[in-house]
């Protein structure tokens, strides 16, 4: 399928913590991190696994926030501006992208059920793409699995689908432990720090390709826990994403704006992947 340019920033809010992302600070090395911890009992990986449940069950069933982005792709940086709002009964979401500078509207991006719109108003460019087959490798030079993305989106916790636990692991300080979980297709790994995740590392078994979520600045609402501060890195294309979310309401009446309401010029160019 050929791929759509410009490229999408969805890429760069799902990815969703300071602005040292653009820097060259060092990333916890995982052979390093092994080395320092043993074995878990299962009472301890029991906790852990309750832990991670609880956060995906506990998951907010609406979403509104605004945010901003620091990114870089290889020697190339981007910061973005926006709001997003989601209804997960209805799953419906909407994210508006602002350019930081001059705040103009760069794209919009509707979900409605299993419909996924974005909207380019400068290119003047309707896509229409399916949630179950969404890739966002057709539309950047980044490909990151939408499942996991969309689940930072949506202030879920992201796991893997049908997981077996491999290992629990516990720091030799005490100062953390971790947990792999595996399927077919990946191996997962949850790193704790007082009790809640601070790090998810995710190992793609077929391409190598391994994606590294730093969780910072955990709040609660009610019974959900939300993580303000979000970085994302990919080493292998260099990707690096900081997302910082403000006014964050969770769990309140939200009105979902539908692709419908725009007011699209008569020469707009619609495009059906």
């Amino acid at each position: 399928m050929k791929k759509i340019r410009p490229v999408i920033p969805v890429a760069l809010f799902f990815a969703v913590v300071s602005a040292a992302v653009c820097g060259k600070q060092a990333l916890r090395d995982e052979d390093l991190l092994l080395s320092q911890h043993h074995a878990a009992d299962t009472a301890a990986v029991r906790r852990m696994i309750d832990r991670v449940a609880l956060l995906k069950k506990n998951a907010p069933a609406t979403f509104a926030a605004n945010f901003s982005i620091d990114g870089s792709l290889a020697e190339k940086k981007q910061r973005i501006l926006g709001r997003a709002s989601y209804d997960r009964t209805l799953r419906a979401m909407h994210i508006i992208f602002s350019d930081a500078i001059f705040r103009s509207t760069v794209a919009q991006f509707f979900q409605e059920a299993d419909e996924i719109r974005v909207y380019y108003p400068v290119q003047k460019k309707l896509i229409v793409d399916s949630f179950k087959t969404f890739d966002i490798g057709n539309y950047s030079a980044v490909s990151i699995d939408f499942d996991l993305l969309y689940s930072l989106a949506t202030g879920t916790f992201p796991l893997i689908e049908d997981y077996t636990v491999r290992q629990g692991l516990e720091a030799n300080n005490g100062g953390g432990s971790m947990i792999i979980l595996e399927n077919p297709k990946f191996f997962e790994t949850v790193s704790f720090r007082d009790g809640n995740p601070d790090k998810v590392l995710i190992l793609d078994k077929k391409t190598r390709e391994k994606v590294e979520i730093y969780l910072k600045k955990p709040t609660v609402q009610g019974e959900c826990l939300f993580f303000s501060n979000i970085m994302i890195v990919v080493q292998q294309t260099r990707l690096r994403l900081a997302i910082q979310f403000s006014g964050v309401r969770l769990n309140v009446p939200v009105k979902v704006k539908k692709a419908a309401s725009l007011k699209l010029p008569a020469n707009v160019k619609t495009i059906w992947m």
